[in-house]
């Protein structure tokens, strides 16, 4: 278990001094500010217009606003003008796009990130992750821990792909992509990032981070770029002695995060460049962001569990890749080679679940009770091996095209070593405990192979119009043991191995047309595809009358791929002279066989089945508008509607879901900011920005009159999250001052209990009001 941490002042003395060191001395980037020469108050090139941002959503730079697509991108700039630190902040200001975290044991322990309402937390991955050209995302087998995500320090921008990308991106992209781009070292100068911060929450501890990025050319053949970060976040959570409201520790949910990365170009000559790099990630967590509801005063962010054992998470990963891009003439012949290695190590406490099960009171005794054996320990690694080689051309007046070749090897390993909640050596339901100490023990073998071939071929019949036609061949082989041991699986060792290979078209048909330079239309069908795979049986100690209900005696093994047809249209547009932008998309979705979980009431175990048909309508808009010099605001805004077309039925003529019943989030969802610069002398500008984030109230997972509504966990209400910034740039420094959650905003974020009739719930927020000054440099 974690070494506790004590708080005895809002910002304790001893870690008030490290930060200090920290802002002062640790980014050397600062200190190079301070001597730098003297620039412009506003530049020239900022005085007209909004900026454009160049990204690669079609796999080569282009403007956003020449991109027939609903893209949302975040540069370094702004993550840094909005305080974004992760991917739930990123979600929080992009609508369409949702990071649902998880409460309590029961919920798979992870979260859930989807786009435009497309949400499964089980089986493959309806949004696929990427760090610049691999993708990262798991396939959820076994009790999963939920995707890695990397943090946001020394990245170039963020890229959020709504709608399918099978064709470029894979399988996995059925909703979408969200895309983590590297900064490549540079051959035209040095460049030098850094950024220091500290800040304290309120009701919680202090928080503090450090990291600088350097980069350039060493030679006119060899350019590198090398960065460094380290966070700490304080706590916010209390913990108490269980039954009691004595505090036995203070801010027990603080976590560190170290993240480095090097990478080095060579270009042997003149149009080949070859680029090794290696991105390492520690995040350390000493307990869940759970508290309890109904203990502490959560009206005022003053947030408490009883855990009876701190729930600590160890997730690590380390990604070496290999990137060859050679122009000949018009083409580029690009090849990405990485792998991605991952080690996410968790602890939970079944302590008030074990209860609950045995006698219906989460505080309530059983035989043989003890708190101390009530841990259970998980273990995911992910190994993914990713060789892709693509090439494609540029700029020619009537046709251009996109040619690639696809494979990766994922393995995934997931242990579960479940503590009994009773006293070592003891018989349980008349077996003997798995190595004296464990009720369950589950081990679990994932093995996926993907082939794929792709084309894409741009048609330019006349000079404003463009014609795309695509299309994508993935040949999926997966297999999967699944071992079980201990009381609940009988006293006996079992072994199950299953597989399937599956192939799949995913096409795309897109048209567009610039009417003028200032305003583009575009249309657009794609399928996106998930395949389908095998899943670990439920615990059948637990869950026997569940299952009976539903007219079985085991929960099935496997499942079948889904697919999605998604048929979408919208403009792109620039106003009086760059002034304004305007960018609107309107889509609907057919979505078949989809795979979803079906949670069992009585023992709150899940497993995946594929239910029925929805159909999905909704819609995008991103405007910001710079009427004046200094002066920016904009919007975005995004609506989502996905119900089931029918009823859906299971075993025993049961109604799983019904039609008109929603999947997915919010109905709404949206985020407004706005910015002012006040040149305060020819050097120094002063600025003034303030974010507001908000979505509408959300759905619930089963509805009543459907198999496992829960009248307890009702749909959740609306969330408002407000955030200020102000300060200075002069000289390549930024300072400023920040309040985060300035509401101090309780809205819950996620909520769950042990099972139905459970009177303890776990739920999760925002971080409480959280005050601190950020110090950046650019060079």
């Amino acid at each position: 278990m974690s070494e506790r941490h004590p708080r005895t002042s809002r910002l304790p003395v001893r870690r008030a001094g490290l930060a200090f060191l920290v802002l002062s001395a640790a980014p050397a980037g600062l200190v190079v500010g301070a001597t730098a020469a003297w620039a412009q108050a506003l530049p020239a090139s900022d005085a007209d217009g909004l900026t454009e941002i160049i990204v690669t959503a079609q796999r080569r730079g282009e403007s956003i606003s020449k991109v027939p697509l609903s893209v949302a991108s975040l540069s370094q700039d702004q993550m840094d003008q909005e305080g974004i630190r992760k991917i739930d902040d990123i979600a929080r200001v992009t609508p369409a796009l949702r990071f649902a975290p998880a409460s309590g044991v029961t919920a798979n322990n992870g979260s859930n990130i989807y786009i435009r309402g497309l949400a499964s937390d089980v089986g493959s991955a309806t949004t696929a992750i990427y760090i610049d050209d691999t993708p990262i995302q798991i396939r959820n087998v076994g009790y999963y821990g939920g995707n890695p995500y990397p943090k946001v320090f020394d990245l170039e921008r963020v890229e959020v792909l709504r709608g399918p990308q099978g064709t470029l991106f894979g399988a996995s992209a059925e909703g979408g992509a969200v895309r983590f781009i590297t900064p490549q070292p540079s051959f035209d100068k040095l460049e030098i990032y850094s950024r220091a911060e500290v800040a304290s929450t309120y009701n919680g501890a202090a928080s503090y981070e450090a990291g600088s990025a350097v980069g350039g050319p060493i030679s006119d053949t060899l350019a590198i770029r090398a960065s460094a970060w380290y966070q700490h976040s304080g706590g916010y959570i209390d913990q108490l002695k269980q039954g009691t409201n004595t505090v036995i520790d203070k801010d027990v949910n603080f976590s560190d995060t170290r993240e480095a990365r090097l990478a080095a170009s060579w270009r042997p000559i003149e149009d080949l460049t070859i680029t090794p790099s290696i991105y390492y990630q520690l995040e350390k967590s000493n307990a869940r962001n759970d508290y309890w509801e109904g203990y502490g005063n959560t009206g005022d962010a003053d947030y408490k569990t009883g855990v009876a054992n701190l729930e600590p998470t160890r997730d690590r990963f380390t990604m070496p890749a290999l990137a060859v891009k050679y122009r000949w003439d018009n083409i580029d012949i690009i090849s990405n080679t990485s792998y991605f290695e991952r080690q996410q190590d968790q602890t939970l406490d079944y302590g008030t679940y074990f209860s609950f099960l045995r006698s219906g009171n989460p505080f309530g005794t059983y035989s043989n009770k003890t708190l101390s054996n009530t841990a259970d320990y998980l273990t995911l690694n992910q190994r993914n091996l990713t060789q892709e080689l693509r090439a494609q051309s540029y700029d020619n007046k009537y046709v251009d095209w996109t040619v690639g070749a696809y494979y990766s090897r994922t393995r995934q390993y997931f242990t579960n070593y479940t503590g009994s909640g009773r006293f070592p050596g003891v018989l349980v339901n008349g077996y003997k405990q798995y190595d004296n100490r464990y009720s369950y023990v589950n081990l679990v073998s994932a093995n996926d192979r993907q082939y794929a071939g792709y084309g894409a071929v741009d048609i330019k019949p006349m000079e404003d119009l463009k014609v795309t036609l695509a299309v994508r061949y993935t040949l999926d082989e997966f297999s999967f043991t699944d071992t079980k041991d201990g009381p609940t699986n009988a006293g006996v060792r079992t072994v199950k191995t299953v597989g399937q290979n599956e192939g799949a078209w995913t096409p795309k048909v897109g048209v567009s047309y610039q009417l003028d330079t200032d305003h583009m239309l575009y249309a657009s069908a794609t399928e996106g595809f998930r395949p389908g795979g095998a899943q670990a049986a439920v615990a059948s100690e637990f869950c026997a009358a569940d299952l009976k209900t539903l007219g079985l005696t085991s929960s099935p093994t496997g499942y079948e791929s889904d697919n999605l047809w998604s048929y979408e249209g919208g403009s792109k547009n620039k106003l009086f002279g760059g002034m304004v932008s305007l960018d609107a998309s309107g889509y609907l979705l057919k979505w078949k066989n989809i795979q979803q979980s079906i949670r069992l009431p009585t023992c709150s175990f899940s497993y995946i089945s594929n239910l029925g048909e929805a159909t999905g309508k909704g819609a995008e808009l991103s405007a910001a508008i710079r009427p004046m010099r200094g002066l920016t605001f904009g919007t975005e805004l995004g609506y989502t509607h996905i119900t089931y077309d029918e009823n859906i039925y299971g075993g025993n003529n049961l109604l799983l879901k019904a039609a008109g019943q929603r999947i997915g989030g919010p109905l709404w969802s949206g985020h407004v900011y706005g910015e002012g610069e006040i040149p305060v002398n020819e050097n120094v500008v002063g600025y003034l920005r303030a974010d507001y984030s908000f979505a509408s109230k959300n759905i619930q997972q089963n509805i009543q009159g459907t198999y496992g509504y829960d009248a307890g966990l009702y749909a959740l209400g609306a969330t408002n999250y407000l955030s200020l910034r102000a300060g200075a740039r002069f000289s390549g420094l930024d300072l400023s001052l920040f309040v985060d959650n300035v509401t101090n905003s309780t809205d819950v974020l996620a909520r769950n209990h042990d099972g139905v009739g459970g009177t303890l719930y776990y739920d999760q927020g925002y971080r409480p009001r959280t005050i601190g000054l950020t110090a950046q440099y650019r060079y």
